[in-house]
């Protein structure tokens, strides 16, 4: 009995591998799931409703955007013409607000797109405290940005009334982490829900599609 034992072990064994294998594929092929790696979020209204969009909740002072920023910016240029892809600086706690300030300021001035992964660098890599104005302003100075348009900006109500809204979309979209990404004003996701930042991306094309797909039936 001993040896029938042995040999049913032996010949059962690359069987069982192979289900394993299978059990091991199909989940990876599953893709993502609600409730574990994303949310779904009381539906919000869209900016561009013929798009599908995608928003970043980023706080500057985040370390984990900060190291995310470059795949965030290699992803972006992947994008099709139908994803409208946009940013809302999270604000969480009142010690945000003067980041978030700085973020308003550089987009009333037109130079977002210049200056956004410079902030980063600036703060992360540079020590700088942009958050303190007069820092923010020697630093907007040495990188080609009127000094006084930027004094200006700052403290306007524009970017005050900005804020605001800042603070009532963290709210309403139920943002608890940086960085948080919201498809399509429903479905929420995020490195932190993933465990991991290397399913990101994967897991937002999919939400993506997962739209598309909604939008032609």
């Amino acid at each position: 009995m001993t040896g029938f034992s042995g040999v049913l072990s032996r010949s059962l064994t690359p069987i069982i591998a192979i289900a394993l294998a299978a059990c091991i594929a199909g989940s990876a092929n599953a893709g993502p799931v609600e409730g574990v790696d994303y949310v779904l979020i009381p539906t919000q209204p869209i900016a561009f409703p013929d798009k599908v969009e995608v928003i970043e909740f980023f706080y500057y002072g985040c370390e984990s955007c900060n190291r995310l920023e470059p795949h965030l910016q290699s992803w972006l240029k992947t994008l099709s013409p139908d994803i409208l892809f946009r940013r809302i600086p999270a604000l969480r706690r009142m010690a945000w607000v003067p980041l978030t300030r700085v973020y308003f300021a550089l987009e009333q001035l037109g130079e977002i797109d210049r200056m956004h992964t410079e902030v980063y660098r600036a703060i992360h890599e540079e020590g700088i405290n942009l958050g303190i104005s007069s820092e923010f302003f020697q630093w907007a100075r040495k990188h080609g940005l009127d000094q006084n348009k930027a004094e200006e900006v700052l403290d306007s109500n524009s970017v005050i009334e900005k804020v605001q809204y800042a603070r009532d979309a963290t709210v309403a979209y139920g943002i608890r982490a940086t960085p948080s990404f919201v498809v399509d004003g429903r479905y929420l996701t995020s490195p932190g829900m993933l465990h991991s930042s290397d399913g990101l991306f994967p897991t937002l094309d999919i939400l993506i599609e997962k739209v598309r797909r909604t939008r032609t039936k």
